[in-house]
């Protein structure tokens, strides 16, 4: 896609199916409204690709590499650099052409949270380089990415949705996730950065059939979309932690953190950081207090960030 060209793309939280989704449980995930934005412009100089990544803090990366084969020219931060590099190269091995340009390029992204979040900052990349280059998000993520690949679903998702692995193929079906209890529902930051890939890894290697766990999680993901009362809904992810438990061999995070929590309390995604979800009915007062208690202070309504559901099917590739 020839500059200029402005994209973006949906964070993301996941609310069950973590680690299982990769083996085909059935996973309920949301697209958040922040995420990331892409904007592309031509400069004056040939062969040169520069870029800038912004976060809430301000500017966080710059580097500048070679055109049309991706290679670090410099960076203020090398892992960085050798990581953008390696999505770029992918990118082109899907679309030959996606580089080629007779003038130099400037990329700037802005993510639309911490990058500290475990809201999607690699998802929503992967997702943006892809609609530049005119390829599939999901594609690119097989080549670069050993996740289920939910996450790059949700940023191009407009709702909630299913997701699910067959044949190394992904399932993906929009749901009407709007509870009337929603308003109880609360994502708290637990102040630390888990990476998602190493624990991915770990989980891979550890083996283990897990037939009946998948079976019972993606039902209990299923029930989670119709599932009208609140205590109905804190029993469902009570019930999800404890088999979780079981398969990891870990204590759950309300177990460890928060065991006198009045309601349920989720970790998202991989366990032992970012965010968790608490449910409670105990109002919106007790859920600060308690986490400020804990000298936990980001604590988010979960309507202040997702989007409203809706039955629009969608379709991903």
């Amino acid at each position: 896609m020839r500059p200029p060209l402005s994209v973006h793309a949906n964070g993301k939280i996941l609310i069950s199916g973590e680690y299982l989704v990769m083996l085909g449980a059935t996973a309920l995930a949301v697209p958040l409204k922040p995420g990331q934005e892409l904007h592309l412009e031509e400069t004056g100089e040939p062969g040169v690709l520069m870029w800038e990544a912004f976060d809430t803090t301000g500017l966080w990366f710059r580097g500048t590499f070679t055109l049309p084969e991706p290679q670090v020219i410099s960076s203020t931060d090398p892992e960085i650099a050798q990581r953008l590099v390696k999505l770029l190269q992918a990118a082109c091995k899907l679309n030959e052409s996606y580089l080629s340009c007779e003038k130099g390029l400037k990329v700037t992204t802005q993510l639309e949270f911490n990058r500290n979040w475990g809201f999607g900052s690699s998802s929503t990349l992967i997702s943006l380089i892809a609609r530049w280059a005119g390829i599939q998000p999901l594609e690119l993520h097989r080549l670069v990415s050993k996740g289920s690949g939910y996450d790059v679903a949700c940023s191009v998702a407009e709702s909630p949705i299913l997701y699910q692995m067959q044949n190394n193929m992904p399932r993906i079906a929009s749901v009407d996730f709007n509870p009337p209890y929603v308003d109880s529902m609360f994502l708290v930051y637990l102040g630390t950065k888990q990476s998602s890939d190493p624990e991915v890894e770990k989980f891979r290697q550890h083996g283990g059939n897990f037939k009946q766990e998948i079976k019972r999680i993606s039902h209990i993901s299923l029930l989670m979309t119709s599932e009208d009362s609140r205590g109905g809904f804190i029993d469902l992810l009570t019930e999800h932690e404890a088999i979780m438990e079981s398969t990891l061999g870990r204590k759950s995070v309300k177990k460890l953190l928060f065991p006198d929590f009045e309601g349920a309390v989720k970790s998202l995604g991989a366990w032992g950081g970012d965010f968790v979800l608490a449910v409670t009915g105990s109002g919106p007062a007790y859920v600060t207090e308690y986490f400020k208690s804990k000298k936990l202070d980001t604590i988010l309504p979960y309507t202040s960030i997702t989007f409203k559901a809706d039955k629009k099917q969608i379709t991903i590739g």
